[in-house]
């Protein structure tokens, strides 16, 4: 269980490292992997280099060692932005960095031979582990013949994150690679994933509720179905209520955290992005109330909003 952890800053928008620390630590407790600084609830794409190496060297600090430490760079228009950032984190000593495909802005979309050439370009510079995302929001998705022979050529290729692709092409995916490279998919379709040969999930959501995400996997192993669906029920349910707010996702995400009094929830965001109001944040208190959210946590939530 994977997640997209975000970046604390403080009232004068610099970097909050302790409650980086704190908020990692809450995330190794309930053995959650963690993906630092990415384009969306990390606020990637708002970070300078030397912030998503501070960040990654915070991470290795507390949580390598302990659970996967991972770093997913911001998407970028050309492998040469993109291996500026990668590099940064592999310097960090995290485990794995993943790298996005090609963002191709303006409505471009790659062609094959661009696609290849911008893979070639990055994996022949980052001879570190990677994972690679593969996500439907970028218009396209490779072959999985084509994933094989990427893999074969580049051995350092350990993971691959399929996000709001077919059940099919995951199926597709997994028949296709070796056995050591992990499939990961996003939680809102895990428990069919794990059917199909998934290895676990992708999720913003661990920032809130870590354990009950982590319980969801720890539901499948043990086989207990009646558990694992009424786990499935509430991350949906709080899915539901945060999409009021989304498709923003560290917009939900740093307002969820102020709302829960959690580790790093009472900085701001950073620009583009503004905090919601005070009355939406009472809105999404009444809802997570509604739902039970605290409930669901060993850990204590201290007092959302009334």
């Amino acid at each position: 269980m994977f997640c997209m952890v975000a970046s604390p800053f403080k009232s004068d928008d610099s970097l909050d490292e302790d409650a980086l620390r704190l908020h990692l630590k809450r995330l190794v407790d309930a053995n959650n992997g963690v993906y630092l600084a990415g384009g969306g609830a990390g606020e990637g794409h708002a970070l300078t280099r030397q912030e998503l190496r501070r960040i990654c060297e915070i991470g290795v600090e507390v949580c390598k060692g302990k659970v996967p430490t991972y770093c997913n760079p911001r998407e970028a228009r050309s492998a040469e932005e993109h291996y500026l950032y990668a590099k940064e984190a592999a310097a960090a000593g995290v485990d794995v960095v993943q790298l996005y495909q090609l963002e191709g802005g303006h409505g471009m979309r790659p062609t094959p031979e661009e696609q290849d050439a911008y893979w070639f370009e990055l994996l022949d510079a980052l001879r570190y582990p990677v994972a690679l995302s593969i996500h439907a929001y970028a218009g396209f998705y490779p072959s999985a013949d084509y994933l094989r022979r990427l893999k074969d050529t580049y051995p350092q290729i350990v993971a691959l994150n399929l996000i709001a692709t077919p059940s099919a092409y995951l199926t597709e995916v997994r028949d296709a690679m070796p056995a050591d490279v992990a499939i990961y998919i996003h939680i809102s379709t895990v428990v069919q994933g794990l059917a199909l040969g998934a290895a676990g999930a992708l999720q913003t959501e661990s920032n809130l509720i870590p354990n009950t995400c982590r319980r969801l996997l720890d539901q499948w192993a043990s086989a207990d179905i009646a558990g694992m669906q009424e786990t499935a029920q509430q991350i949906q349910r709080l899915s539901n209520v945060v999409s009021e707010w989304a498709p923003s996702t560290a917009r939900w995400v740093k307002m969820g955290m102020r709302v829960l009094d959690l580790p790093g929830g009472q900085g701001p965001l950073r620009k583009p992005y503004l905090m919601p109001d005070s009355a939406a944040q009472r809105k999404m208190a009444d809802a997570f109330e509604a739902i039970g959210v605290r409930d669901w946590e060993p850990l204590p939530m201290a007092g959302a909003l009334r």
